[in-house]
């Protein structure tokens, strides 16, 4: 595909990989306040990190929401762990 400027494979391939990351990090983060806090909150974290390294703009906003949801989620798992106990 060529882009606008006549140039062939400009590398939007691992751009768009990054912006996958971040929306599936942020999904993650966002279900994991409701389900499977245990899985979802450390898979939220891991996405975003690894989309953070890859995109710029708006994409690195996206993964460090998805950061922060995950840490939330790992919150909520020891907070209901402690009121369990």
């Amino acid at each position: 595909m060529f882009s606008s400027d006549g140039t062939y494979g400009t590398g939007t391939r691992s751009h768009t990989r990054g912006q996958a990351l971040a929306i599936g990090s942020l999904v993650c983060g966002i279900l994991g306040l409701f389900l499977f806090s245990l899985i979802l909150g450390p898979l939220a974290i891991l996405a975003g990190y690894l989309a953070r390294r890859q995109v710029t703009g708006n994409g690195v906003g996206i993964a460090k929401a998805g950061i922060a949801l995950g840490i939330a989620d790992l919150t909520l798992v020891a907070i209901l762990l402690a009121a369990a106990a």
